[in-house]
């Protein structure tokens, strides 16, 4: 576990890894595909020549049986049938006759040669060979001869071989059938030299060393060649040549084979080869394929060295780096030797130092921003002037007996600055705030009771969501002390809260004021965007103190809007983001 942990803890363990695995791995699958494929090839081409050979083998041999049957159709001369449907002593004339049909048969085949001996045979054992002439087979020759029948069908051509004189040779009996009755009545034999056949499948090679054979279709034993040193050859009793097992001698897997069966013999043509041999181009191309990776992998073992070195020791660099920037240190910088990625990454560490070390200082003024108008909103609240009129409020209500106004504007006070300074909080629900409001309105009220009207519309869904606090109340007094007070009649102040159209809170001021002039409205509108303080005289200073900080606090693109209609009346509006 400690060695894994090791390998895993550096980058350049890693990058060995990564590139055994990238170049090793897919490098034997493609080459266990490649030899795979290869194999298959081979062995397909290997097997597809070898069959073509095989059939090429089997049609020579078949065209050397089939010129030998045409001497069969001796059997179905007008002299033969005579011959053979009649008993007892044949005359010399009649046997002469068929030994011409044998000599005729010898001139018009060419391969005759190849024939050694030709003999017509009844069911009494009477024989005319072309070799012996005219005599009489024992009664055993005439059994083994009617025996080659197969299953009974007269057509049915046995071939097989047979030692004659110590000479092994291919033996073809074919049944003659009377063309009146449809019976067997004799047999046409042929002795076909086997050395014909011995050479052509002795000369048929598979490579350099593979050979073909030939078997019986029937027990696959071997026919040919009989003289190979490879296999034993043996006399049965029937004096026919049949050599060691196929399936004995060609079960080992190592040795690739392939098969034809003749259509006129029924014989098996079968090649062999060691298949080493045969897939020795496979092989070649294994050998080749382990040299590859073995090359690719020394070659990726020096480029993974060569690389790291590039690689790890500025990775290295800017790590440390990191690690100061991280203590704190932001005025770390990253020198680059190269023009790489890595050195573009380095480029971008710099500027981000330099980006964060801006935003910071940012992040700085604005929080100092940000609390000069609290203390600023605050210290417009407690306004001595406004403190001042209140106490005189209370007093005359006082002085007159009105207890009870004595009562609701010194608890309207109290709540005032309750919230005013609502524990250092900066944010509270809209439902306070709005509480703040109508305490300030309950002094204002009294103080203006005949010029002073207001409605208050709020959704009740939004009174739990924040806000910060001393925002609505320095709007209201502009409308009082700019509008309203400034047009000399009884006026009124509406405050709607609710949702907009973007989902956000929107509360709306408005007044039936003095209004605001053209000119004045468009240059507070500038402040108002660029920042700017406006004189506290013109109300300015309540709004652009409210416009920074809802600004600061929320961002785009919240904050206020004003418009007037001079000598109609005036309508701010503060949109604010729905928190809760």
């Amino acid at each position: 576990m400690k060695i894994i942990a090791l390998l895993v803890s550096s980058l350049r363990s890693k990058l060995l890894i990564m590139f055994i695995l990238l170049t090793v791995f897919p490098l034997i699958f493609v080459g266990m595909i490649s030899y795979g494929k290869s194999e298959k090839l081979i062995s397909e081409n290997a097997f597809t020549a070898a069959e073509l050979q095989a059939a090429q083998l089997s049609q020579e041999i078949d065209v050397i049986f089939q010129d030998a049957l045409r001497f069969t159709e001796i059997g179905k001369q007008e002299d033969t049938m005579r011959f053979l449907n009649r008993t007892g002593v044949d005359t010399y004339e009649e046997a002469k006759t068929i030994l011409s049909l044998f000599a005729f048969y010898r001139e018009i085949i060419p391969s005759s040669k190849n024939i050694l001996d030709v003999s017509i045979t009844n069911h009494e054992g009477k024989t005319i060979s072309e070799s012996k002439g005219v005599f009489k087979k024992d009664q055993s020759e005439l059994v083994n001869l009617v025996e080659k029948e197969v299953n009974g069908t007269s057509n049915d051509i046995k071939i097989e071989t047979i030692i004659v004189n110590n000479i092994p040779v291919i033996s073809i009996t074919r049944p003659i059938i009377w063309d009146i009755t449809y019976e067997v009545i004799g047999y046409i034999t042929i002795l076909l030299d086997s050395t014909v056949v011995q050479e052509k499948v002795e000369n048929a090679l598979i490579g350099t060393t593979g050979s073909f054979f030939i078997t019986s279709s029937a027990d696959e034993q071997f026919i040919f060649p009989y003289m190979s040193d490879s296999f034993s050859s043996s006399k049965n009793d029937n004096s026919s040549l049949k050599i060691a097992s196929f399936q004995e001698d060609f079960s080992d897997r190592s040795i690739f084979t392939v098969s034809h069966t003749s259509d006129v013999t029924g014989w098996n043509i079968v090649g062999a080869a060691p298949k080493k041999e045969i897939m020795k181009d496979a092989n070649d191309i294994r050998s080749l394929i382990i040299v590859s990776v073995l090359s690719s992998i020394m070659f990726t073992i020096t480029l993974y060295y060569f690389i790291s070195s590039r690689l790890i020791r500025p990775i290295r660099n800017l790590k440390e780096k990191m690690k100061q920037a991280s203590l704190g240190d932001l005025d770390v910088k990253v020198i680059s030797e190269s023009s790489d990625e890595i050195a573009d990454l380095g480029i971008s560490f710099n500027r981000m130092i330099t980006k964060i070390k801006s935003l910071l200082q940012n992040s700085i003024d604005e929080e100092k921003k940000l609390k000069i108008a609290e203390l600023r909103a605050l210290q417009a609240q407690i306004n001595p002037h406004f403190l001042y009129n209140t106490l005189d409020t209370i007093i005359w209500s006082a002085e007159a007996n009105k207890g009870k106004d004595v009562i609701n504007i010194t608890k309207a006070l109290s709540h005032f600055f309750r919230i005013s300074l609502s524990k250092g909080r900066d944010l509270i629900t809209i439902e306070e705030e709005v509480k703040h409001v109508e305490n300030y309105l309950i002094i204002q009220k009294n103080r203006y009771r005949d010029i002073l009207d207001v409605t208050i519309t709020i959704n009740e869904e939004i009174l739990n969501f924040i806000i910060l606090k001393l925002t609505l109340q320095p709007l209201v007094e502009n409308a009082i002390y700019h509008g309203i007070k400034n047009k000399r009649r009884k006026g009124h102040v509406q405050i709607d809260a609710d949702y907009d159209s973007n989902g956000h809170i929107c509360f709306c001021i408005l007044d039936n004021g003095i209004g605001i002039k053209e000119e004045d409205l468009l240059n507070i509108r500038d402040h108002l965007d660029k920042g700017q303080t406006l004189n506290k005289a013109d109300g300015g200073f309540g709004m652009y103190n409210i416009q920074e900080r809802t600004k600061l606090f929320y961002g785009e693109p919240f904050g206020l809007t004003i418009d007037s209609i001079y000598g109609t009346g005036t309508t701010v509006c503060l949109t604010i983001p729905a928190k809760r």
